[in-house]
């Protein structure tokens, strides 16, 4: 009888121990970019932050580098719930609902600012509706960034320069029009894929906001870059539906809560990286060069008409209308 009270107090432990576990909800997100790329800074920030406020009951571990699959794949176990959360591109996502593609057309927005005030906007929420269904929800409009243009063949500075050139481009309908209007001939390519195929010769060229061109070396395998600035491409924080719903209703709040605050916090991330970015591409031995982007605009002007036929025409004209006030 004496050892009872011992027992009864290991048990004690073990159901206290057992209920703890219980009680922490461990997630996994994952992101495309490089161990050394700003979504690995925003996802550890946003991992770490959302510990902190549930004083540990949501644990997210981060992984990088397509480390939980390449981006269609993830895109649709996160909607399949065998993924929980991850970092996508908005032109990935176009191949589920269609309107995401909507933030891509050419020449839309002239700055990451610019695409901050329209998603935090009603904008912002039209397209988070158009997820209904697929079992997933966008939980964090995060930045990406404007793209440009590297070759190893010359500077690109008229949409003449790109006649001819198989120039790599993502899984994204827009994408493809946006090239073929400047005489390019795109090629889909996945971005795990995409260095070797420009070190092989697959592909000419590519397009990719500058974090990108440094943290994936593509510098080493193209020697021209220029400053187009041609289409946005973001990273909506998407998260599987059923999961989102399981977590009690506190800790489900501080998560959406601090995914939707970390959207502010990217984009100053980003743009003080960008200036740093550009130099320090310049310094490895890659060519910059500025553009003047009006020939682009205007060769591109009609992907825009296109699309409007395609798509949520209302949102277009929106953002339109908003970026000109």
């Amino acid at each position: 009888m004496k050892f009872t009270p011992f027992v009864t107090s290991v048990a004690a432990s073990i159901v206290l121990a057992s209920t703890a576990f219980a009680e922490t909800t461990t997630l996994r997100l994952g992101h495309t970019g490089a161990p050394s790329h700003h979504y690995q800074t925003i996802s550890q920030l946003f991992a770490d932050t959302v510990k902190e406020r549930t004083d540990g009951a949501i644990e997210i571990q981060v992984f990088p580098a397509d480390q939980l699959g390449k981006q269609l794949e993830a895109v649709e176990g996160t909607m399949l719930g065998t993924q929980d959360i991850f970092l996508v591109s908005d032109t990935v996502l176009s191949n589920w609902v269609p309107d995401m593609g909507i933030l891509n057309l050419p020449f839309l927005f002239s700055s990451l600012d610019d695409v901050h005030e329209v998603l935090e906007g009603t904008v912002g929420d039209k397209l988070e509706a158009k997820m209904e269904g697929t079992g997933a929800v966008v939980i964090g409009w995060w930045m990406g960034g404007l793209r440009h243009v590297t070759n190893n063949e010359q500077p690109i500075t008229s949409p003449e320069d790109l006649e001819g050139v198989k120039i790599r481009v993502p899984e994204g309908e827009v994408f493809v029009e946006t090239f073929k209007a400047m005489g390019a001939n795109p090629v889909v390519i996945s971005f795990g894929e995409l260095y070797s195929a420009l070190q092989l010769g697959t592909a000419d060229a590519q397009e990719n906001p500058p974090a990108h061109i440094l943290t994936k070396k593509f510098y080493e395998v193209q020697d021209y870059t220029s400053k187009t600035g041609h289409i946005y491409l973001g990273s909506p924080l998407i998260m599987n539906e059923a999961k989102l719903n399981a977590i009690p209703e506190e800790h489900r709040q501080v998560l959406l809560d601090t995914a939707e605050e970390m959207a502010a916090v990217h984009l100053k991330m980003v743009n003080d990286l960008e200036a740093d970015q550009w130099a320090e591409l310049a310094n490895l031995g890659n060519q910059i060069n500025e553009v003047d982007t009006a020939p682009f605009q205007a060769a591109t002007a009609p992907v825009i008409e296109q699309f409007k036929a395609k798509l949520d025409a209302s949102i277009i004209e929106e953002i339109q209308t908003t970026l000109a006030n």
